[in-house]
């Protein structure tokens, strides 16, 4: 009884919830015919290979192969189990689901823990109103009562036990406490608790849900060595995967509003309390994937608007190259420059929200901000501080795609080049020739990721690491500029052979020295990286059939399909399957075909299989071996209807290419799918007439039936002398 109440409870959850809405949330999604597509929030995604189907409430990955429901879905990417995942979602969905009338003890530690926090933030925000010192300092730094309590701002006394005594007082569970880090446990075991923030300005941290997962404290004496400290990681609070201020900001958040990185937690109650609610700041860290994935789906472009010390400046660098590898196609990070000296709290407490609306404005590139600072670094009037600048230079213009606006950056650098004051187009050019040769040697400038570097701790599951060394580049100087370089191409004038071009031994130009530089080598001989294991794309014949099978679910197209297409025409075992399936279902009300109910009737008839046995381990010629026995032992085993019925639903031609199902279009699949069954049977024909223990008599006999049979499959009726 309890298990069917269960059920009916995720049933009428899954009703109630939008997969899309909910997975919007994670990653940006845009439509694709009755689809959405959108980059996989399971892994580092540079193509849209993630898809939705609402029609199943499912989704699919179709490079990392995650897939799923809706709570498939959030109990993967929130780390819950199945009664935390369908409690959150009855919660969001307004189904009545409360397991702690039943038993106090099944209540989630995760909801405990948002309870404490929420106590804690009580006590924070009273002792905020006792503490004549704190609200001093906030009235000093220009922060309204209004915005205290918007972020429930509160304040720690300087007492070594007042939160332990006052969650003692309200029966919390001091362990789960402890382990959230609102308390310690005393070095003596048994000895009691003590409060981890002591005489600290106290921000809470809201999850995009609003509630508080954490704390960050701000010390309130210079004595303290740390000047903010955070809550511990925990299961409701991430840092890589949090942003302050996030909740306030997502209103604002839209295609044509970016969101704007600040350092710290003033930074952000000062902007927002100026009209700025689209800032945002990291928790003590540098920007990781996780918060680039939460921002992304709001607006591929970021403004970053850091300190310009070289802290800031490190961080800006770390947090746009992040940014650029996540974000994937169109992204792109801006860098708000402030007046020597500001930040973005300095500059609105003294009421400049107009300079800082202009900073925000006139935020420019990454590159040209990064091409700026190697200039600034560097002497410009000697011929050493041109050179230097330059190596700075060529790494920088490697990073840029786009040939178009690699060539407008070289334009304004070429004046770093020795041949600049000769020949100005020549030294354009040669720039360009370094940075293509650049770009080659670092793997076209690839991410840290894509070289074997990750960026964050969760990926690596280690200590985080610096980005590469990358290849050391030396600029021509103007007595060798022309001369063979591995690191510049150099122009031979026609007819200009032997070793006038400075290729080595004697082979350059087009004249008696060869062709040059078809003759040497371009590059590593192989690439030693394994090749990328892509599976196979759908041949067109697949694609109709498919599309065919969508269609049969549709009340427009059902009885035509069914009165055309002969199940003989269906090219795989699973699609003449799925059409017998679907021909026996009764049609509903309107003459279609309800997909959901149909594939949970499918998916109960099934039963998990496994295969006869695991790929070798280390074995090519046994893995060889393994792979041409697994269509065999696949089809027998592991083919399941369910599955392909999903894949049906998500990559018919007519979902992939958007355009509408006409008549026409139907013709043109069945007329592909009978031509493949028409050739597919006279090459079983040819075949059978090769052999050569027939006699004429039965390669006559032969040549009938096959006339006999394509008339069959054509819809004709049989010729009256057959025989």
């Amino acid at each position: 009884m309890m298990e069917r109440d269960l059920q009916a409870i995720k049933e009428e959850v899954r009703a109630r919830t939008d997969i899309v809405e909910i997975i919007s949330g994670y990653t940006r999604l845009k439509r694709s015919g009755k689809n959405w597509t959108g980059l996989c929030p399971f892994h580092a995604d540079k193509n849209p290979s993630f898809t939705v189907t609402p029609e199943t409430q499912s989704y699919r990955c179709w490079s990392c192969g995650e897939k799923g429901d809706v709570f498939t879905f959030v109990g993967k990417k929130e780390n819950m189990d199945f009664m935390e995942t369908l409690e959150k979602l009855a919660k969001r969905a307004g189904v009545v689901f409360e397991r702690r009338a039943a038993n106090p003890e099944l209540v989630s530690e995760r909801e405990r823990m948002r309870e404490l926090n929420a106590l804690a933030v009580k006590f924070f925000q009273d002792r905020l109103s006792k503490s004549e010192d704190a609200k001093d300092y906030l009235a000093g730094r220009g922060i309204l009562k209004s915005t205290q309590e918007q972020f429930d701002i509160g304040f720690a006394p300087p007492d070594w036990d007042a939160l332990f005594y006052y969650l003692q007082r309200n029966r919390a569970d001091l362990a789960l406490a402890a382990k959230i880090g609102l308390i310690k446990e005393r070095q003596m075991e048994g000895t009691g608790y003590y409060d981890f923030y002591r005489n600290r300005l106290m921000f809470p941290i809201h999850d995009q849900s609003g509630s508080v997962i954490g704390f960050g404290g701000r010390a309130m004496s210079k004595e303290e060595q740390a000047k903010y400290i955070n809550s511990p990681d925990s299961l409701i609070f991430d840092k890589s995967n949090t942003l302050y201020g996030l909740y306030f900001a997502r209103k604002k958040l839209s295609g044509e509003i970016p969101a704007v990185f600040v350092e710290g937690y003033m930074d952000v109650v000062t902007t927002h309390q100026g009209g700025f609610t689209q800032c945002v700041a990291t928790l003590g860290t540098a920007m990781t994937e996780g918060h680039a994935r939460m921002l992304m789906r709001y607006n591929p472009r970021v403004i970053i608007c850091y300190d310009a010390d070289t802290a800031g400046i490190k961080a800006t660098l770390r947090g746009a190259e992040v940014w650029e590898t996540v974000a994937g196609a169109g992204a792109e990070v801006r860098v708000a420059r402030l007046p020597e000296g500001d930040d973005p709290d300095s500059l609105l407490k003294r009421g400049e929200t107009a300079a800082f609306q202009a900073a925000l404005d006139h935020a420019i590139p990454r590159v040209e901000f990064q091409l700026e600072l190697a200039r600034k670094r560097h002497d410009l009037q000697t011929e050493e501080g041109r050179e230097e600048a330059l190596r700075e230079i060529i790494p920088i213009l490697a990073t840029v795609r786009s040939h178009t606006v690699r060539d407008r950056y070289v334009q304004k650098m070429a004046d770093l080049h020795p041949a600049y004051s000769l020949n100005i187009n020549r030294a354009i050019e040669s720039i360009l020739a370094d940075v293509e040769m650049y770009s080659r040697q670092s793997r076209n400038a690839t991410s840290p990721r894509d070289r074997g570097y990750p960026l964050t701790e969760d990926a690596n599951r280690q200590t985080l690491q610096e980005n590469p060394p990358p290849p050391t580049y030396r600029p021509p100087n103007a007595q060798s500029w022309g001369e063979w370089n591995p690191n510049t191409r150099n122009i031979v004038p026609k007819g200009e052979g032997g070793n006038r071009g400075g290729y080595p031994n004697g082979k350059g130009g087009y004249g008696k020295g060869g062709y040059g530089r078809r003759n040497q080598p371009q590059g590593p001989a192989s690439d030693p990286s394994p090749p990328p294991l892509i599976p196979p794309a759908l041949n067109r014949t697949e694609k109709a059939e498919r599309t065919l099978l969508r269609a049969l679910f549709q009340a427009e197209w059902r009885p035509f399909i069914l009165s055309q297409l002969h199940p003989d025409y269906l090219i795989t075992e699973l699609g003449r399957r799925l059409f017998d399936y679907v021909a026996r279902t009764p049609a509903n009300e309107d003459g279609g075909i309800d997909i959901l109910p149909l594939l949970n009737r499918i998916e109960s008839e099934e039963e998990p299989t496994l295969p006869e046995s695991a790929p070798p381990n280390g074995d090519p010629e046994g893995f060889s071996d393994y792979l041409s026995e697994l269509p065999d032992r696949v089809g027998k085993n592991s083919a399941k209807l369910s599955e392909y019925l999903r894949e049906v639903l998500e990559e018919s031609a007519t979902l992939l290419s958007n355009e509408p199902l006409n008549e026409a279009a139907v013709r043109d699949c069945i007329r592909r799918l009978q031509g493949h069954r028409e050739e597919r049977t006279r090459r079983e024909m040819e075949s059978l007439l090769q052999r050569t223990d027939l006699t004429p008599e039965q390669r006559q006999a032969l040549v009938q039936q096959y006339q006999q049979k394509m008339r069959a499959l054509r819809g004709s009726p049989p010729e009256k002398d057959a025989a």
